[in-house]
């Protein structure tokens, strides 16, 4: 059985890639492990489906010590089922130096092991060179990628874009380095030319004290359209990531915030409420400036927010 790792920074088009995965993929028995960093699971509601097998963990990073026992036992009990790959989609902060551990603790648990093809980094091309001096585990996903895809670069120039993959190079010359506009890619092509190749494992940086502040906003109230996205607007120079879905008067939507981009698209489900996970850049700072803006926008509507 054929083991992916999935990393990339928050936002970088991890689960965009594994939608798109599923589709071309769609005759191959496949295994996916998410990975939410916060308490709610909102990339397993976007790409559920038929004809695929889903395990999600919410509550940390698969990496760290608050996620990794139930991370190995997710990986070994998958090695039970008749599925020609698996694809573990890490969290955006996840430092992947310990996979090598971890593979080895999962053989020695289940008796079996995975035909480890190493990692994919998804790299986010509009923002990852302000992004990599300041968050240290972008580092290490490259270090340890064995295919890195540079994803948006439909919204980047050439010059740009040439410096991201000197980048790259700079950090893992073994790599190979494809360019996506919403991960389209060819799936074949990038799995035939890894090899599993890695440098020795080392102790993984994600503590429960490195992690970012996490937190999940909820409305049962249907919310006015136009106000919540002021409200998203105001809030989002605060957050690496913001996602999730809004129950609005125009209708119901998926939000997605990435730094300064922020989208809104119709949702085909019927919601029952608001719901948005919002990763911090800013800690608990996080707290005032969402209740701040809530009140600024939204008044007296209800919510909750922890």
């Amino acid at each position: 059985m054929k083991l992916v790792l999935l990393t990339g920074f928050l936002g970088s088009g991890k689960t965009t890639f594994l939608t798109n995965l599923l589709k071309s993929f769609k005759d191959v028995k496949i295994g996916i492990l998410m990975n939410e960093f916060g308490e709610k699971s909102i990339d397993g509601e976007l790409i559920k489906g038929d004809g695929f097998d889903l395990l999600e963990l919410t509550g940390g990073s698969v990496f760290c010590a608050c996620l990794k026992e139930n991370y190995i036992k997710g990986l070994a009990s998958f090695l039970d089922y008749d599925l020609e790959y698996v694809f573990v989609e890490s969290s955006g902060v996840a430092d992947p130096s310990n996979m090598g551990t971890i593979l080895e603790t999962v053989t020695l648990i289940s008796g079996k092991a995975y035909d480890y093809l190493g990692a994919i980094c998804i790299v986010d091309g509009l923002y990852f060179l302000e992004q990599y001096d300041l968050i240290p585990a972008l580092h290490k996903q490259l270090v340890y990628s064995n295919a890195v895809i540079i994803n948006k670069t439909d919204l980047q120039s050439e010059d740009r874009l040439s410096q991201i993959e000197e980048k790259i190079k700079e950090v893992n010359s073994r790599t190979q380095i494809y360019r996506a506009a919403f991960c389209e890619v060819f799936m074949e092509e990038i799995l035939a030319e890894m090899n599993g190749e890695q440098p020795a494992p080392v102790e993984t940086t994600n503590t429960w004290e490195s992690r970012p502040k996490t937190s999940v906003l909820r409305s049962d109230e249907p919310l006015d359209y136009q106000k919540f996205g002021a409200f998203l607007h105001d809030i989002k120079k605060y957050a690496y990531r913001i996602k999730g879905f809004v129950k609005t008067n125009a209708g119901d939507f998926e939000v997605s915030c990435v730094n300064e981009f922020a989208v809104m698209n119709p949702w085909k489900k019927e919601l029952d409420q608001t719901e948005i996970v919002i990763i911090s850049s800013v800690g608990i700072k996080i707290i005032s400036e969402v209740l701040a803006a809530w009140k600024k926008f939204l008044g007296d509507v209800p919510m909750e927010f922890r």
